[in-house]
């Protein structure tokens, strides 16, 4: 009994608290932008002085994307606003299908710590 009881709280543990499959978290955002035109989506997140594109990835499943943060950003400045570019290939978006983004947004940059 005891071997089960301990399996059961590493599962819940496991599907509680890892991440997802890429190593990251989905991240909080200031905002999306996406263009028709330049075929591109730009992500507005916050950065304490060391965020960089390559420390996002995105995952489509289905028709929900999420934008993950696979490598936090540890400097002290304080939170501002950056925003980053990718193609709507490289973010593997198809521009001709409806999609919805599983992040959840905030409005107040001094917020994006707090669970």
């Amino acid at each position: 009994m005891k071997k089960c009881n301990t399996f059961l709280w590493l599962a819940l543990f496991m599907l509680a608290f890892c991440p997802l499959a890429n190593g990251g978290n989905p991240e909080k955002l200031l905002g999306v932008t996406l263009d028709n035109d330049k075929q591109e989506i730009t992500i507005h997140v916050v950065s304490s002085g060391c965020t960089q594109k390559t420390d996002f990835s995105f995952e489509m499943k289905g028709d929900t994307l999420t934008i993950v943060r696979i490598k936090y950003d540890d400097c002290k400045a304080m939170g501002s606003e950056v925003q980053f570019s990718w193609s709507l290939k490289e973010a593997g978006i198809n521009p001709n299908k409806p999609f919805v983004i599983r992040n959840k947004f905030i409005v107040n940059p001094f917020i994006e710590k707090i669970q």
